[in-house]
């Protein structure tokens, strides 16, 4: 198969399987399937696909504890322009839907170094990555044991049975940033420098700061519009209120002179 039909072949496969898997651990819940997009991300994965099924939580049950331990909660902030045009279009409650990058290897293709390059990008954008291997790639990845290297969820075709199997399942998500702020490290960075700071506010502000910003890269990459609720609005009013500035060049050459005379050899003892 080339990599259109075999494309072809796993939505088929999951329109006939609806309670298969592959994207989450209860087989009993009913799932729908909705191709999104071709050729994502200027053509850096194959296509988007939307899954819905019965959400575990009414808006009314959702609390703030709800959304820390569920990534999928987390993706309607950071990605919600993309989920409410979705949620429009094919009328499906924004809580019942996740959002899965597929990248597609059939047996014409070639696994190279390509790949990593493809997994990396579906987890920045999306916090996660899916794999459809046709089956000389299914073959060679059961066999040869790499399915544990790659960060990616890896579906692959066995010719033998006929139908798609799961090789690897990847259960950790990325919903907001692969940079979050620890608050017991901010704690210790902030009590050496002797300031009175209130470092729970803190904390909060630099959360929100960092999910705005995730927020407005995500939509600025894909969507070409920002958007903001009011509560974000009001926020970054207030940060523009502050007027400090940061010289990165001014830090650069306190660096460099803090180590001017350090030689080569005060390295390597």
């Amino acid at each position: 198969m080339n990599e259109t039909q075999l494309k072809i072949k796993f939505l088929e496969y999951l329109e006939f399987n609806p309670r298969n898997n592959f994207f989450g651990d209860d087989t009993n819940n009913y799932q729908q399937y909705i191709e999104i997009k071709n050729e994502a991300l200027n053509r850096k994965f194959d296509f988007i696909l939307a899954v819905i099924k019965t959400s575990k939580y009414k808006p009314r049950e959702i609390k703030k504890s709800s959304v820390e331990i569920d990534d999928d909660l987390k993706n309607i902030f950071t990605r919600a322009l993309l989920f409410k045009t979705i949620s429009r279009k094919y009328k499906v409650r924004i809580q019942n839907m996740t959002i899965y990058p597929i990248e597609i290897k059939s047996n014409q293709d070639k696994l190279d170094d390509r790949l990593g390059n493809q997994v990396i990008d579906a987890i920045l954008s999306f916090g996660r990555s899916f794999l459809i291997l046709d089956s000389k790639h299914c073959h060679n990845m059961r066999k040869n044991g790499l399915k544990k290297i790659l960060p990616a969820t890896i579906i692959g075709f066995d010719e033998k049975v006929g139908e798609f199997v799961l090789i690897n399942k990847f259960r950790r998500v990325f919903s907001d940033s692969l940079l979050n702020i620890n608050k017991m490290n901010l704690i210790k960075t902030v009590e050496k420098s002797n300031t009175n700071i209130n470092i729970t506010r803190l904390y909060r502000n630099l959360k929100s700061l960092q999910t705005i910003n995730q927020k407005l890269i995500y939509n600025q990459i894909f969507l070409n519009e920002q958007t903001l609720q009011e509560e974000e609005l009001r926020f970054i009013q207030e940060l523009s209120t502050i007027d400090q500035s940061i010289s990165v060049k001014k830090e650069i050459l306190k660096t460099i002179r803090q180590f001017t005379d350090y030689k080569i050899t005060d390295f390597t003892d």
